[in-house]
């Protein structure tokens, strides 16, 4: 498998084995970034958002794992804080560009360093974060300033199984795939 990013195969792998939380922006990594508007029948805006179902079960399987996962968006959507809810998030942090802030916060509640946490990120707001984890990862649809620094660049595009790819890069690294396919055997 060639290279993906600053990491090679073996050093993505002991890294990931440390791995206790993995945090993520909203739009563009979790979806693909693309934002439906409508106007509803009170003259309201609602914003749609898809979140692709492979990368919803992987971040089920963290939580089974005993891995702490959540996001650091920008953009509000309740949509997705009741999706993150629904897939045992434990952090969700909307309305919020100082994600530098936000994961100092979240490390110290989760009981983590930085070296034990992954940020998947698609955007220069996401590069104070992606500059301080022990694993930073972006899809291949992120800014090239993005790609540039990322640790690692996943094969699948945000919004379409980026997460997932991830997960189970993480979940093999930790011995863990293997209760994941005997689950479904």
């Amino acid at each position: 498998m060639p290279r993906r990013g600053k990491l090679s195969r073996a050093e993505f792998n002991r890294r990931a084995r440390r791995i206790r939380l993995v945090l993520m922006d909203v739009d563009g990594v979790l979806t693909s970034g693309v934002l439906w508007h409508f106007v509803d029948t009170s003259g309201g805006l609602v914003e749609l958002k898809g979140i692709h179902a492979q990368d919803s079960i992987a971040l089920a399987w963290l939580a089974d794992a005993g891995i702490k996962t959540g996001i650091i968006s920008g953009r509000v959507s309740a949509g997705v804080a009741e999706r993150a809810k629904a897939l045992r998030m434990s952090y969700i942090y909307q309305h919020r560009l100082d994600k530098k802030t936000v994961f100092h916060e979240i490390c110290k509640d989760a009981g983590v360093g930085p070296e034990e946490a992954i940020f998947m990120g698609d955007d220069i707001q996401d590069l104070p974060v992606m500059r301080l984890v022990g694993l930073s990862v972006a899809p291949p649809n992120a800014r090239p300033e993005v790609i540039a620094e990322a640790h690692w660049v996943t094969k699948a595009e945000g919004g379409n199984g980026s997460v997932r790819e991830t997960a189970e890069l993480v979940l093999r690294a930790q011995g863990r795939w293997k209760d994941i396919l005997e689950k479904f055997s």
